[in-house]
């Protein structure tokens, strides 16, 4: 299998670049997450304990599927760069529940490079279908 040559650089990567993805969160994609971490909380799966036991209309999604989102623009951020990267950790903050039915969009954006080491460092916000932030964070990745 022929593989693509990345011939992008460290050093033509721009502050401020930016990727955006966005997703449908709906019941099977929650159940779909569920099964690969094995999380059955029902908060995730029973959209009526949801309902009778919590302030959410729905059931909502896991924290760490709405963090899994960066992965999409953080890939199409390295294709358009043609750039390779390994990640070196990321933070997440939620600010508000994924609620099954949401569309929730997610942008990196590049604010820091240390040249010594080639480390990028991007923000992330991840909004839903209303405009309302459901989760801040941060990315670092190592250039390859």
């Amino acid at each position: 299998m022929a593989t693509e040559a990345w011939t992008g650089t460290y050093e033509d990567l721009p502050l401020g670049a930016s990727e955006t993805s966005s997703q449908l969160i709906d019941g099977d994609a929650i159940d779909a997450f569920a099964n690969a971490i094995q999380s059955f909380n029902p908060i995730h799966m029973d959209g009526d304990w949801a309902r009778e036991n919590t302030p959410y209309p729905d059931r909502i999604a896991h924290g760490v599927m709405t963090t899994a989102l960066m992965s999409n623009p953080l890939v199409q951020f390295c294709e358009r760069y043609k750039l390779r990267t390994a990640l070196l950790s990321s933070s997440s903050k939620y600010t508000r529940a994924v609620v099954a039915g949401d569309t929730v969009t997610t942008e990196i954006r590049l604010v820091e490079k240390t040249d010594e080491r080639k480390r990028i460092r991007f923000e992330v916000e991840s909004k839903n279908q209303m405009g309302e932030v459901v989760m801040v964070g941060e990315l670092l990745e190592q250039c390859l």
